[in-house]
C-alpha cells in the first residue's frame, strides 16, 4: 500500500474480487519497466483506475477494461469520467454468456460478439496488445477463454498477468494454458500472480 500512494489522490471502495495490493505493484511494476502501452484487462475495479491514474500521469499508454457486473463496471466508468481520465481507459460492460471457447459445454464467458468488436476496435486503433491483465471472472475455470480469445491481437513479447493463482482452478487453467500455447508461467505467492511472455 505504501508503494501505490502516489496513486491514491482519492479513496476508492474495494470492489468485488478486488486484486490485493502486492499483485497491483506488480502489475504496475511490469507496465513501467516493460514500458507497456496497450492494455487489456478482464475484470475490472479499484485496480483500473490506478492503473489509468498512472498512464495519465505517465502520459502514455492506452487501458481497456471488460466486466461483466454491472455495478461494478458503471461505478469504474463514473470514475474515470469523474477524474477526467476517459482519454486512457475505458470500461466495456460485457454480460456472461455462453462461450465457444469455455471449456464445458455451458461454460460462460464474456459476451461474445460485444468483445470481439470492442477488442479489436481497440486494437485498429492502439495496436497489438502488450500487456494482457486477467483477472475476471472468478468462478471455476471461468478464465480459460482469455488466452483462445484474444491471443490474436497479442503483441509479440507481451506479457500475460493472471491474478489469484493461488486458487486450484486457476492452477488448472494455467495449466491448460502452458500445454496448449506453449507459455511458461512464473508464479509469485507474495502477489498470488502469475506471469508468462506470449511467444506465438
Amino acid at each position: 500500500m505504501q508503494r501505490l500512494t502516489p496513486l491514491m489522490s482519492d479513496y476508492l471502495p474495494a470492489t468485488a474480487h478486488e486484486m490485493r495490493p502486492a499483485a497491483l505493484v506488480a502489475v504496475i511494476d511490469e507496465i513501467v519497466l516493460g514500458a507497456r502501452t496497450v492494455l487489456v484487462e478482464a475484470g475490472c475495479g479499484a485496480s483500473s483506475i490506478l492503473l489509468a491514474r498512472l498512464l495519465a500521469r505517465r502520459g502514455f499508454g492506452r487501458l481497456l477494461s471488460i466486466e461483466h457486473d454491472e455495478r461494478t463496471a458503471a461505478f469504474v466508468a463514473s470514475q474515470l469520467r469523474r477524474e477526467g481520465l476517459g482519454h486512457v481507459a475505458r470500461v466495456v460492460h460485457a454480460p456472461l454468456e455462453r462461450h465457444p471457447a469455455a471449456l464445458s459445454r455451458h461454460g460462460q464467458w464474456y459476451s461474445p460478439g460485444l468483445v470481439h468488436d470492442e477488442v479489436f476496435g481497440y486494437v485498429d486503433r492502439y495496436g497489438l496488445v502488450d500487456l494482457l491483465v486477467v483477472d475476471g471472472p472468478g468462478f471455476g475455470d471461468s478464465r480459460y477463454p482469455a488466452l483462445p480469445v484474444l491471443r490474436g491481437v497479442l503483441a509479440p513479447g507481451a506479457s500475460v498477468l493472471v491474478d489469484d493463482v493461488d486458487r486450484p482452478d486457476e492452477q488448472a487453467v494455467l495449466v491448460r494454458w502452458s500445454e496448449e500455447f506453449k507459455m511458461k508461467f512464473r508464479t509469485a505467492p507474495r502477489t498470488s500472480l502469475a506471469v508468462a511472455t506470449f511467444l506465438p
